[in-house]
């Protein structure tokens, strides 16, 4: 937003401003000073409630040549300990890794404003820059977060990745045992993040954990339908960004639930994507008792599996059921959800 905007500055509310308006008295210039000035005062009507003697982040929002009352006028309340942490936090333009160094003494600050805008800079930037700024998590107070009722589900998939980020081989121990307990802990509602946090436990233990994993979620019948999908979404996002465990034994694991009806689509089309063609008669037979959706993503994969097996399996389909093949097809044609047909 600072870098976006024209004019940056920052103000506090007059008690006397004008019925519709706001009257702000700007206390400094962050961006635009060739046009605003800091003891200037300014009656603007301001997208937010704004209450006297509080202090405003005022973004002004247009054409650099435009007039200050011809601007697109943006506040953000904040007090002296937020203002600060903007006005020194470093440009858009500066090294993502670098950047995201500064951030991380910030995550879970006092400040709501401040710890939620933190998180949102880690969020927001590519894996492999929060990779080269892991050294700077704090990986105590990571797990101290993880397990602190008060901090947002939303953020704790991140910080249980972020543990698996940690490079010095006592952390990286430590932190393998305290997510391998998370794995296995009793759990009656639904676990927000715990996507991420599987997914860091996976780039910390490797295979044994991804046998934890498999054992405990995906190959077990009843393990509850929220888990199974945070399994999948980190076998997923391992098979981008780990290293240790084959693709082959990812596979494996993720055939696993070609026995869960609810699960099965997806899982196939995972294994399309990933090319793992070892299941190709398995997948053909759950044709005839399948959904819909299913049968559309067994069609999509035997479409795309290179393997000779594949040919006579289809042609086997299309005996078996012509209009639903053929209608599978003409679905697939249509989206991009699979791999091109070989």
């Amino acid at each position: 937003m600072r870098d976006r905007a024209a004019v940056v500055a920052l103000a506090e509310v007059d008690q006397s401003s004008p019925r519709g308006k706001s009257r702000l008295n700007v206390h400094r210039v962050l961006a635009g000073g060739a046009r605003m000035a800091a003891g200037a005062t300014l009656d603007l009507t301001l997208d937010m409630a704004v209450k006297p003697g509080g202090l405003v982040l005022l973004f002004g929002n247009g054409l650099p040549a435009a007039k200050l009352d011809a601007l697109a006028w943006h506040g953000v309340a904040v007090n002296e300990q937020s203002y600060a942490y903007f006005a020194r936090a470093p440009a858009a333009k500066v090294p993502a890794a670098e950047r995201l160094r500064y951030f991380a003494p910030y995550l879970e600050h006092a400040d709501p404003l401040v710890a939620e805008d933190a998180y949102l800079e880690f969020g927001h930037a590519p894996f492999d820059v929060v990779a080269q700024a892991a050294g700077v998590l704090p990986a105590a107070r990571l797990r101290a977060w993880l397990v602190d009722a008060k901090v947002p589900p939303s953020r704790k998939g991140f910080y249980g990745l972020a543990l698996g980020l940690s490079t010095d081989a006592a952390t990286r121990e430590a932190n393998a045992e305290f997510l391998r307990k998370l794995v296995v802990a009793p759990e009656d509602d639904f676990r927000g993040g715990f996507d991420g946090i599987l997914g860091g436990y996976l780039l910390l233990a490797g295979e044994p954990g991804l046998e934890l994993v498999e054992k405990r979620y995906l190959a077990h019948p009843n393990s509850r339908d929220g888990d199974v999908r945070h399994a999948m979404t980190a076998l997923r996002f391992y098979r981008e960004y780990g290293r240790e465990i084959p693709l082959a034994r990812l596979s494996v694991a993720l055939a696993k639930l070609l026995d869960r009806r609810e699960f099965a689509a997806a899982a196939i089309t995972d294994l399309a994507r990933w090319k793992a063609w070892e299941s190709t008669a398995r997948i053909a037979r759950l044709y005839a008792t399948a959904d819909a959706a299913t049968r559309r993503a067994v069609v999509g994969y035997l479409l795309a599996c290179p393997s000779k097996e594949a040919v006579p399996e289809l042609q086997r389909l299309r005996e078996l059921d012509a209009a639903g093949v053929a209608d599978a097809e003409r679905v697939l044609s249509q989206t991009t959800d699979l791999p091109a047909v070989q």
